[in-house]
């Protein structure tokens, strides 16, 4: 037998662990997303399974149970577990990567943050918010008491968690929406206030968050106008006290502090080197939206005059500026836009048709929970699972009398609201469950819309929308104030 082919039949043979493990190496730093000209690959989720454990495996043999160069592994392990909803296992591997992270670096040590996010994240996914909430303080507290940076992570830290509580907004207890809102709130201010120290206070970056801070006071509106245990806290002089302020005290409250956070859009774009004055325009389009909400008619009207005219002499052409208005759109916008191209590139995304192949173009709204309904998802690039199913969702047609004052009742009391539907129709739907038509007509009723303008001045309009219904109850909480 030849020397050569002894040697070759000696050599140690790959275990499958190890083939396993160097397989699953490739997959984790293989370029994320498909090389240009191929096809994706297609992995199997049972399939990444098996590679995390094996390298798991792999590693505690060769570096022992406690070493830090386990946390990676064990996290990865549990995202996958995380996909295929094994809930308790990934808390106990996430628990064990953290009990590591503090071993090495210290009870505080900022390497347990993300681990620990990931917790959060992990009781939400599963429905325990009492454990998603204990996590939650402890990881505010961490991040308030015991931060040793100011930077960039920070402040996306700060902002993610923040979502979180604006989440728990439809998926804890009721109970405890109050707590949320108010913790959301102060998450994302402190958020602000350390970019500002960071960025500087004229910085662009401020402008998404200020807008992210406005669509939650008009959240809180609607939970204040829908009575019970959330609008009793939100009412509270201060957290715990029995005084209680008017509802139209705290309603104007939060229409001042609307007005006072636009101030600081404002001076985002006006005080700084180089004033761009097509956004300060834009600026007040939306200033003129939360006129709207909050029933200012009049004074809404002047403002998106205004806006017009600045957008003219910004540059921006009559014929764009004037599509960015040539249709009503449902208040408030789902993002805030400094320039025409980029919201009228969003309104064209936003139209939609009845079923895939038609010719009629709709606008679009997706219900983001009954718990808080009539409202769009306030956390940003969220996508509605309905939406995305293409199911649920009633088509409506509809007129509006320009900046019109229309009077129902809603939630039981007399009400008037500003620049609402005058005239509707039911063309179709397509629901998961039985309801009345008028139930249906009564949510398209509760949506509050940016008029169509023509050289700055209101006009009646007509037009069509695609209404996606929340997932978690379509009667619940029906006809509540916008």
């Amino acid at each position: 037998m030849q020397p050569d082919i002894l040697l070759e039949r000696a050599k140690p043979r790959p275990t499958l662990k190890k083939l396993l493990t160097a397989a699953l190496l490739i997959v984790i730093t293989s370029p994320i997303g498909p090389v240009y000209g191929q096809a994706e690959p297609s992995v199997d989720p049972i399939d990444e399974l098996a590679l995390a454990r094996a390298l798991l495996s792999e590693q505690q043999d060769r570096f022992g149970a406690l070493d830090s160069r386990l946390i990676e592994p064990l996290e990865q392990l549990a995202d996958r577990l995380m996909l295929l909803n094994q809930f308790d296992e990934a808390h106990g591997l996430l628990d064990r990567a953290m009990q590591i992270a503090r071993v090495e670096g210290g009870l505080y040590t900022e390497t347990q943050r993300p681990l620990l996010e990931k917790k959060i994240e992990n009781f939400a996914n599963r429905g325990d918010w009492d454990g998603a909430r204990e996590n939650m303080e402890h990881l505010f507290w961490l991040y308030t008491d015991k931060s040793l940076r100011i930077d960039q992570l920070l402040i996306d830290d700060l902002l993610e968690l923040s979502r979180v509580h604006m989440r728990a907004l439809a998926e804890d207890n009721s109970l405890y929406q109050g707590f949320h809102f108010r913790r959301a709130a102060q998450i994302r201010w402190i958020a602000i206030r350390v970019a500002e120290i960071l960025w500087g206070k004229t910085d662009e970056r401020l402008a998404s968050m200020f807008y992210e801070h406005l669509r939650q006071f008009h959240l809180q509106t609607i939970a204040l106008w829908q009575g019970g245990q959330t609008s009793y806290v939100l009412r509270q002089v201060a957290p715990g006290s029995q005084i209680m302020r008017d509802r139209s005290d705290v309603d104007e409250s939060y229409y001042l502090t609307g007005l006072a956070l636009f101030g600081n859009l404002y001076s985002i774009y006006a005080d700084s080197e180089s004033p761009d004055l097509e956004a300060i325009a834009m600026t007040n389009v939306y200033l003129a939206d939360w006129h709207i909400l909050y029933d200012q008619p009049q004074v809404a009207i002047d403002t998106y005059r205004d806006a017009y005219q600045e957008l003219l002499s910004s540059g921006v052409a009559a014929d764009r500026a004037n599509e960015l208005f040539s249709q009503p759109r449902v208040i408030p916008d789902t993002e805030f836009f400094p320039h025409v191209e980029g919201a009228v590139a969003a309104q064209r995304n936003r139209m939609v048709t009845a079923e895939e192949g038609g010719s009629t173009d709709y606008l679009s709204f997706s219900e983001w929970s009954a718990a808080l309904p009539n409202v769009r998802n306030p956390i940003p690039d969220y996508n509605s699972d309905s939406e995305a199913l293409g199911s649920n969702f009633a088509l409506f047609s509809f007129s509006l009398a320009g900046v019109n004052k229309v009077s129902r009742w809603y939630s039981h009391r007399f009400s008037s609201t500003v620049s609402t539907i005058q005239k509707a129709e039911l063309l179709a739907h397509y629901l998961e469950s039985n309801s009345q038509e008028e139930q249906l007509l009564e949510k398209l009723n509760s949506l509050t819309f940016r008029p169509k303008l023509v050289d700055g001045e209101p006009q009646p309009a007509m037009g069509r929308l695609k209404y996606y219904f929340a997932r978690d109850g379509l009667g619940a909480s029906l006809g509540n104030r916008p």
